[in-house]
């Protein structure tokens, strides 16, 4: 691990910001309460949408299934290129403000349109924008780490934790408030969540220093590099990192998709567990998550990731033996544990192997989400009528271990290369 302050392999040179912002105390609460509304607001949208369509639209099976398939394609492609125009900005805020202004007016349009192609386009393009919001919002985290000397991973990691807290608040919320007020006034009060999102993006965070650029007299907006290029520069071992981390994916996206039909399903039991272990494993992690981001530098971030990968597939190994409650409710400890290390030390990781900017690099891994949730839509479709609710767990496990199997190419790739190295140097 290089010491603070000393620039990172891959990562984009910061100037040093030229004076600390003028209320440094502004800024924690600022980004909390702007995270915090970001994650209420997207955990509502993310757990009615469905019954929107169904109910309020009146699309059937089909037409849902193509509305999720359709918004997962388009994010990839919007949070690419949105990442990339980020790191062109002179000021990160614009885009944060921008990706949050998008869902003020997606939600809008959900609050009184009930026509399926206007809901499906503002899906598929406002939606898919806001998605984008997070992996902005990780590389501001960056960026300020940098210009103010903080050690990144606790930092990303109590962001991350707010984020988790907003999740365990979002959806019973939402479903509460859809019961007594309906989709309208729902829709609406996310519509305000994300325009303080928006609004304490760009006025309430500091400002920060424009990226140096590349090349010396150049301007920066004219010497990055197009994505096609930066995608090609991207390390072997990034790569197999990402590809680790979508395999990870698809299983804990199956998992959400299979674990109320298994509990009501096979175990015949009330949908009311399946909530309470979405909730247990929820409320574990906020601590396993401030725990990791402080040890992580000290155990070694790829090496947890790595222990992150096998402790997630004994946990879907084990989940078609735990046939009670109390064995479901106890395997949530090592769910929450894998979960927490997953979900930022990843991104971490990427933003620092990545070439070109910070936006690039949250983007590339944020994409992994939406690729994942096209995966695990397929799979289980096509499995759980063959198999069983229960014997879809083993094929997570099988994902799970074709991450670890990634993560062992990634490190035998670094053996290859410091080989190299010390040949070239005669050590």
């Amino acid at each position: 691990m290089q010491p603070a302050g000393t620039a990172q392999p891959g990562a984009p040179d910061r100037k040093p910001a030229p004076h600390r912002p003028r209320r440094p105390g502004r800024t924690a609460p600022a980004l909390g309460v702007a995270t915090g509304c970001y994650a209420v607001a997207v955990s509502v949208l993310g757990t009615t949408t469905s019954l929107f369509l169904a109910d309020a639209v009146g699309a059937g099976p089909g037409l849902i299934g193509l509305y999720f398939i359709g918004c997962a394609a388009a994010a990839v492609g919007v949070n690419l290129v949105t990442g990339q125009l980020s790191d062109r900005l002179e000021d990160r805020r614009t885009a944060l403000a921008v990706t949050a202004l998008a869902g003020v007016v997606g939600a809008a349009v959900f609050a009184a349109a009930r026509n399926y192609a206007a809901v499906f386009a503002t899906g598929a393009v406002l939606i898919s924008l806001n998605d984008g919001y997070i992996s902005q919002l990780f590389a501001y985290v960056k960026d300020f780490a940098d210009s103010t000397g903080r050690e990144l991973t606790p930092f990303s990691s109590a962001v991350r934790s707010l984020f988790s807290v907003g999740w365990v608040v979002g959806p019973p919320a939402g479903l509460f408030l859809l019961v007594h007020l309906g989709f309208g006034p729902v829709y609406a009060g996310v519509a305000g969540l994300l325009l303080a999102t928006a609004v304490l993006g760009r006025w309430f965070l500091p400002a920060l220093a424009p990226p140096r650029p590349p090349v010396a007299g150049g301007p920066a907006r004219e010497r990055r590099p197009g994505l096609r290029r930066v995608l090609a520069t991207v390390p072997r071992r990034t790569w197999l990192l990402l590809g680790a981390v979508t395999a990870v994916n698809v299983a804990d996206q199956v998992y959400l998709i299979d674990i109320a039909l298994y509990v009501t399903r096979d175990l015949h039991r009330s949908a009311a567990l399946a909530g309470l272990l979405a909730g247990v494993c929820a409320v574990l992690e906020i601590p396993l998550m401030l725990l990791v981001g402080r040890f992580a530098d000290r155990v070694g971030k790829t090496r947890l990731v790595a222990c992150a990968v096998l402790l997630a597939t004994a946990f879907f190994g084990l989940l078609p033996l735990a046939g009670s409650p109390a064995a479901l409710i106890a395997l949530q400890l090592p769910n929450a544990l894998w979960t927490a290390v997953l979900a930022g030390l990843p991104m971490v990781i990427v933003q620092r192997e990545v070439p070109g900017g910070s936006g690039t690099a949250s983007s590339l891994h944020s994409s992994t989400f939406p690729v994942a949730q096209l995966l695990a839509g397929a799979v289980t479709g096509t499995l759980a009528a063959r198999t069983g609710y229960r014997d879809v767990f083993w094929i997570c496990a099988g994902l799970c271990a074709l991450a670890a199997a990634c993560l062992l190419g990634r490190a035998l790739t670094d053996g290859t290369r410091e080989t190299r190295a010390d040949t070239t140097t005669g050590r």
